[in-house]
């Protein structure tokens, strides 16, 4: 069924658009949001006399999208990601990842189909992506994939600064396998004392 766009419908279309799309989705989505209507001549009609509405709005859209995305790319957006053997990761670092870290840390919404990732993400460090902010309007983003740290670790776990390299490590006690040994034959030597007291007391 061919309609009219009366407002923006993400991975759809924009206000204005004549578009061709399924009837089912027509009857159950669009027309009952009020985001569409049938392209009848009287439709078209209507549409051509808001033009220079609808071109108003679209200015004022891309103004409002050209600063948000000035704004993201002086951001950062931080991953975190299990790694394996050195800076490696488990995997890779997803487009749904980095859409959910950029709405929790920027209260940025982006759909994943939005971002653009040119290079797959399998190490630790700094990366530069594409966002899509509206239409043609991208945006630069910044993310920082860092060691994903389990929480039951306690303070004494190795440390990495901003870029994932390790900057300190857990404190390892050298003699800490004789002190077991020395503990342990202290704990056999009461042992055989107490037996022996016992015998005596027999």
């Amino acid at each position: 069924m061919k309609v009219i766009l009366l407002e923006d419908v993400p991975r759809v279309g924009h206000e204005g658009d004549i578009i061709e799309v399924a009837d089912g989705y027509v009857r159950n989505y669009l027309e009952p949001r009020k985001l569409a209507v049938k392209a009848g001549k009287g439709a078209i009609k209507d549409l051509e006399a808001r033009r220079a509405g609808i071109a108003r709005r679209e200015d004022e859209k891309r103004i409002r999208a050209e600063q948000l995305a000035e704004g993201l790319q002086e951001q950062k957006i931080i991953v975190h990601a299990p790694t394996g053997e050195g800076t490696r990761l488990h995997g890779s670092v997803t487009a749904q990842q980095l859409a959910e870290a950029a709405g929790e840390q920027l209260k940025f919404d982006i759909d994943r189909r939005d971002i653009d990732i040119a290079e797959p993400i399998r190490e630790l460090g700094d990366y530069l992506v594409t966002a899509r902010v509206y239409k043609d309007v991208t945006a630069q983003l910044a993310v920082t994939v860092m060691p994903l740290v389990a929480e039951d670790e306690d303070e004494d776990a190795t440390v990495y600064d901003e870029d994932g390299l390790i900057v300190d490590t857990p404190e390892v006690d050298e003699n800490a396998a004789e002190k077991v040994e020395a503990a342990a034959a202290v704990e056999d030597d009461d042992a055989e004392q107490d037996e022996a007291d016992d015998a005596e007391e027999a």
